[in-house]
């Protein structure tokens, strides 16, 4: 039998990942001819550019796509701790002379 606990983390990484792709399709096709676009504003890197347009776009989608996904992963991973955990992304604390040096 599967557990609530099972049941709550299904539910949040099927939600996760489908609010990922219709979201990440529908940005991207939505700002193809937009200049501010994520993938224009990316797509201007002068090492890629040698390697033509074709691979500059490429390029740039699969560089959205790895920030999105990460971002993607993270906000799911806090949302299956707080099914059990008291979550903060606040970090106080004193940070001493030589934690500061290299």
């Amino acid at each position: 039998m599967t557990s609530t606990l099972e049941i709550s983390i299904r539910q949040i990484i099927r939600a996760s990942v489908q609010s990922f792709a219709d979201g990440f399709a529908l940005r991207h096709v939505g700002e193809k001819d937009d200049p501010d676009g994520v993938i224009n504003m990316k797509i201007h890197n002068i090492f890629i550019a040698a390697l033509g347009r074709e691979i500059q776009y490429y390029s740039a989608l699969a560089r959205s796509l790895d920030s999105s996904l990460g971002n993607m992963l993270e906000k799911m991973a806090i949302n299956i701790a707080m099914l059990q955990y008291e979550v903060s992304q606040h970090v106080e604390g004193v940070l001493y002379k030589e934690q500061l040096t290299i």
